[in-house]
């Protein structure tokens, strides 16, 4: 041997690269992605969950509308719309408040718990709700839209559910 390999042998040791941190193993990935997945379906769950009476009372005024467009039953389709508000404003709040409700009250109270007005309808009171009042209870009930009255009640069990 070479003394000058020998003195090489002498120096002192170099100490080995710290491993890399980024990117990381392929199972933190996974592990991460499980537990980014069961988040979402978490999150999901609780939505649908909370969204179920929603989903409920949609379907029910569609189906309202739609036995209106084949029977032309004025008196039958405002007395359908006003139980699905019912049931509706009876479930959120107190039986005692909303059961006895007719008449202008009746459209005061869908109005205050409809809160801020918004788009072109002014509401219940002054708006297409108007004839729900007294409407079902008629012979003849007033000329109204049904298709503006079915967006006021959309957007009344929206805000509500």
């Amino acid at each position: 041997m070479n003394l000058e390999e020998l003195k090489q042998l002498a120096a002192p040791l170099i100490p080995p690269y710290a491993p890399e941190q980024w990117p990381p193993q392929p199972w933190v990935w996974w592990l991460l992605g499980g537990l980014l997945f069961l988040l979402l379906c978490l999150f999901w769950w609780r939505w649908y969950k909370r969204t179920r009476t929603r989903r409920y009372a949609y379907r029910e005024l569609e189906a309202i509308h739609e036995r209106y467009q084949a029977s032309e039953d004025p008196q039958r389709y405002l007395y359908e719309l006003n139980l699905l508000l019912r049931r509706i404003a009876v479930r959120n709040f107190r039986r005692e408040k909303v059961a006895a409700l007719t008449g202008e009250d009746w459209l005061d109270f869908l109005d205050w718990s409809r809160g801020r007005k918004k788009g072109k309808d002014p509401g219940f009171r002054e708006g297409s709700g108007k004839v729900l009042a007294w409407g079902a209870y008629q012979a003849e009930p007033d000329s109204f839209d049904a298709d503006s009255l079915q967006l006021l009640v959309r957007a009344w069990i929206r805000r509500q559910t």
